[in-house]
């Protein structure tokens, strides 16, 4: 049995900056332990903690488990960390996105005493209860044989049964945003090739009613927070849902909110009234993940949807005045150099606010990992590529007769230059409004040099607050390209 646990969230590499808001998935962890008497505590070691911080931690605190959830880029981070406080009396136990998709692996390779798979809420309990670890479905644990993979825990399906995080633990005045991810639902009932979403939380969708959703939006609300981001992968599954979001917004007077969909919306689920409804309650800023420009490639990866949709989804937001974010992978299946040049020209067709384009990450368990294995087609090893390249690096991880390896990193670098264009276009067609001077100062934040400056700047947690601070008051956006 374990009476206290401490939560944890390994540093990240400078190159993501400061955080912007406090981890949703602890956050969910810690709210659930506490609704359940488990006391806990967290130590989100992004804002600038070192092992010697942790160490501290641990002597004062003096838990009986200690929780660490990792993601698979720069695993290696928190890996060490492991290492680090390995000698200390308690067990420790991992979670996230890494776990879910390489199961036992996890503890091959890192000397932790268990893993939890998929959603953590309950198989965290059980196991800080004292249930017999062979009894808890979700778990990877050490036993006498060796690493036991536990069957997996079905889905939560009444995801109203979780209490929303209050990050009553966390150091709410430390993160560079007054903002607040939301989570209303779970899991994803599409076949993209590429994602891993139905690999860590399901194939089955499953949903938070309205009054729950809008609930946790009163309780930041009342303490004085306005931005909000929904996370899910697909919020407007049901549409009729979405409506009774807006509705209660409107209801419980909660106004000048600036709220976004930064995993975007699906575009073929979307309509012009939809779009004009959520406009009118706050919110400001949607993604919508095209992947490619070219029909052909949206087939073979199972997208489910056609440019046509997505281009008057797009259009319908751009017009209603939306800040829209659209999102490309590169590199497909099949994708040739031309399906690509589609991908840049969908992008620079509207007035949209940012564009990303996303360098492919086959992740374990996905039918593109087995597609890319099977056919030999990586580049680099498995455990150099989860650990090292990212979905932002100009490094490819496989290729393709149809797209070869040195096609596909012209690309990548082409597709940074685009990026930065169409934040630089974004900025002066805002500016205008301001000054004369839109465009110098918009070509000056996006040079070569000025995106460097800014780069190594928003590390600093003043100046991203800063920075963050001015975008607001002029309604800008800036996206490292």
């Amino acid at each position: 049995m374990y009476k206290k646990v401490l939560l944890c969230i390994p540093p990240i590499p400078d190159i993501w900056g400061w955080p912007t808001d406090p981890h949703l998935g602890i956050g969910y962890l810690s709210s659930f332990l506490s609704m359940n008497d488990i006391e806990n505590d967290v130590l989100d070691m992004r804002l600038g903690y070192k092992t010697d911080d942790l160490i501290r931690r641990i002597n004062k605190f003096r838990p009986d488990l200690i929780g660490m959830s990792i993601v698979s880029y720069r695993h290696d981070i928190a890996y060490d960390l492991i290492k680090k406080i390995k000698n200390s009396d308690c067990k420790i136990v991992i979670g996230g996105a890494h776990v879910s998709t390489t199961g036992k692996e996890a503890l091959q390779e890192c000397p932790v005493d268990f893993a939890v798979k998929l959603e953590g809420e309950y198989t965290l309990l059980e196991l800080c209860r004292g249930k017999d670890p062979a009894e808890i479905k979700g778990l990877i644990y050490r036993s006498k044989t060796g690493i036991i993979e536990n069957e997996d825990r079905p889905f939560i399906k009444d995801l109203d049964e979780l209490p929303f995080p209050k990050y009553e633990k966390f150091e709410l005045e430390k993160y560079s945003r007054r903002l607040v991810s939301i989570l209303s639902s779970r899991g994803c009932p599409y076949q993209c090739i590429y994602c891993a979403v139905k690999v860590c939380m399901g194939r089955e969708y499953r949903v938070r009613t309205p009054e729950n959703v809008v609930a946790e939006l009163k309780y930041w609300y009342e303490r004085d927070y306005r931005e909000f981001d929904f996370l899910d992968d697909i919020p407007n599954f049901y549409k009729e849902r979405i409506y009774g979001i807006c509705r209660l917004i409107e209801e419980n007077e909660l106004k000048d909110l600036d709220l976004k969909c930064g995993n975007g919306l699906r575009a073929d689920l979307v309509d012009r009234d939809l779009l004009k409804r959520m406009f009118e309650v706050g919110f400001k800023k949607v993604a919508f993940g095209v992947e490619s420009g070219s029909d052909k490639i949206l087939r073979r990866i199972k997208k489910g949807e056609d440019i046509s949709v997505i281009k008057k989804a797009i259009q319908d937001a751009c017009e209603i005045g939306y800040d829209v974010f659209i999102c490309f992978m590169v590199g497909h299946p099949d994708e040739t150099p031309a399906d690509f040049e589609e991908s840049i020209k969908l992008a620079l067709e509207y007035p949209i606010s940012a564009v990303r384009f996303f360098n492919i990450v086959p992740f374990p368990g996905t039918e593109l990992y087995n597609w890319v294995r099977d056919n030999n087609y990586f580049v680099k090893g498995r455990n150099g590529y989860l650990n090292c390249v990212s979905f932002f690096a100009n490094e490819p991880i496989f290729a393709t007769p149809e797209f070869p390896y040195k096609e596909r990193k012209k690309a990548l670098i082409r597709a940074k230059k685009i990026i930065g264009y169409v934040g630089r276009r974004a900025m002066e067609r805002k500016l205008h409004r301001y000054t004369f001077l839109s465009k110098p100062i918009a070509s000056l934040v996006y040079s070569s040099l000025g995106r460097k400056i800014i780069f190594r700047a928003m590390i600093n947690k003043t100046f991203k607050r800063i920075s963050i601070l001015i975008l607001k008051i002029f309604g800008l956006n800036f996206y490292m390209s």
